[in-house]
């Protein structure tokens, strides 16, 4: 199975989970039925932003110095710039 097809599965059985609890058809008390059910799409939601926030945010913070990839890098913008000015293009 993919991993496409893994979070798919995911995704549909907790829907379906979901949709159950929503038509009654899960033993749940009627507070948590009427105002903690239908918020947690919207907390799962949340909660995966807030995941991606922090994960971008660590690796951003851990990644390695790439020196050489750098050099490399002006290196090209320099042969980019070059070949632009000998098309008279106007580059700062």
């Amino acid at each position: 199975m993919t991993r496409v097809q893994k979070i798919g599965t995911t995704f549909a059985a907790a829907g379906g989970i979901w949709l159950l609890g929503m038509l009654g058809w899960l033993p749940l008390s009627e507070t948590v039925r009427a105002d903690v059910w239908p918020a947690l799409p919207l907390l799962a939601l949340v909660s995966l932003g807030a995941y991606a926030f922090i994960n971008i945010g660590y690796n951003l913070l851990v990644f390695r110095e790439c020196p050489e990839a750098y050099y490399e890098l002006m290196q090209e913008i320099q042969e980019a710039k070059g070949d632009l000015r000998a098309k008279n293009v106007d580059v700062a």
